[in-house]
């Protein structure tokens, strides 16, 4: 039996092209549920594009399912403690055994992106059951809905990796151990992921040799797109997310770590950074007008964390009646270990989770 792209439950941003949904961003996927003994996908992806590090990664998640308990309103519903297998995408048609039995057997499968939009894209050619699909039960419900705007950080770079040993590769992300993932988790929240390694609002990451911005891929042109990225490598013109498709009830902004290495300790430059972040904040605004904002930052460093106040503080003269907030996370301890490329570890991103759950539970 083949699944329609409306059979599935969708998780993040995706698009459909020529009939393959592509579903790029971090944690970004899908699930079904069925009875049956054999279930099987194919993937695209732009795999000739990049090298053994950079290529698309999926992680999935198989649980066994009573099939009256199956609701289809909540990726935690049944969520497994860990990855059942890890996918590296190395072709352009990769075709992906998801479950087989010798019995017929009810199981819940989750497919999710553990790499980012910024390298190997993923896009659902076909999905084959030999069973039968069992059908969600209540789609919808009213669960609170976060989007989470960000970088590296956001995206779990590295997170499988160690300091000093490992540089970045897809391989080592893990947007699933990430604090944003475990942020929604914690509070039994939907939730969308734009991240991008290295990006920021007004430079993205540059070295202290360097004085000029690096201003080729900026988050505030790229977050109003559904997938910038993977729609101009597909010969696509880029469209604008619709935000009736998730509307969240507060938006997460975690960006300033890749600015603060071209900021350093120029006031000009500053200056410069505060006004852009508190445009972004007008732009998310005007965007999602219900919404709560919710900035947070200092994992990696705490040089723009009064700036971000700053913004905030001009944004609220202007928007009074926006729910603001600010969340300082204290830069990452050495013994929680650190991952590739100083990048925060596993501990570090569940103490972030656990913090900021605990400050959204307040919001």
């Amino acid at each position: 039996m083949k699944l329609s792209q409306n059979d599935l439950v969708w998780y993040g941003r995706n698009f459909t092209k020529d009939n393959v949904t592509y579903f790029d961003y971090s944690a970004s996927g899908f699930e079904f549920c069925f009875t049956g003994t054999k279930a099987q996908m194919t993937i695209l992806s732009d795999s000739s594009n990049w090298n053994e590090e950079n290529k698309g990664v999926l992680g999935i998640y198989v649980s066994k399912i009573n099939p009256s308990d199956y609701k289809g309103n909540s990726l935690w519903n049944d969520f497994p403690e860990d990855v059942t297998q890890k996918i590296f995408l190395n072709e352009y048609e990769n075709k992906i055994l998801l479950f087989e039995s010798e019995k017929q057997e009810t199981v819940l499968i989750r497919v999710l992106k553990l790499s980012e939009c910024a390298f190997g894209y993923a896009g659902l050619a076909d999905l084959l059951i030999d069973g039968k699909l069992v059908k969600p039960t209540q789609r919808e419900d009213d669960a609170l809905k976060i989007e989470f705007i960000g970088d590296s950080i956001t995206c779990g770079y590295g997170i499988e990796g160690v300091w000093n040993v490992d540089t970045f590769s897809t391989k080592t992300e893990r947007a699933d151990k990430a604090y944003a993932f475990l942020t929604a988790k914690n509070l039994n929240a939907k939730f969308h992921l734009v991240s991008w390694s290295g990006i920021g609002i007004i430079s993205n990451y540059v070295d202290e040799s360097v004085n000029v911005p690096f201003i080729d891929w900026l988050m505030p042109s790229n977050w109003p797109y559904t997938d910038k990225s993977a729609q101009l490598r597909l010969g696509m013109e880029p469209e604008i997310w619709d935000e009736t498709k998730f509307s969240p009830d507060i938006v997460v902004i975690n960006l300033g770590t890749n600015d603060a290495s071209f900021v350093r300790d120029k006031e000009e430059r500053r200056l410069s950074f505060v006004s852009s972040y508190k445009q972004l904040l007008e732009a998310v605004h005007r965007r999602s007008p219900n919404a709560k904002i919710c900035c947070c930052l200092g994992l990696m460093g705490q040089l723009l964390n009064d700036s971000v106040k700053e913004a905030i503080e001009r944004f609220n003269k202007e928007f009074p009646n926006v729910k603001t907030k600010m969340v300082d996370f204290p830069v990452q301890d050495e013994k929680d270990g650190i991952a590739a490329d100083w990048h925060p570890s596993a501990i570090t991103h569940k103490k972030a989770a656990e913090q900021l759950a605990k400050e959204l539970k307040s919001f």
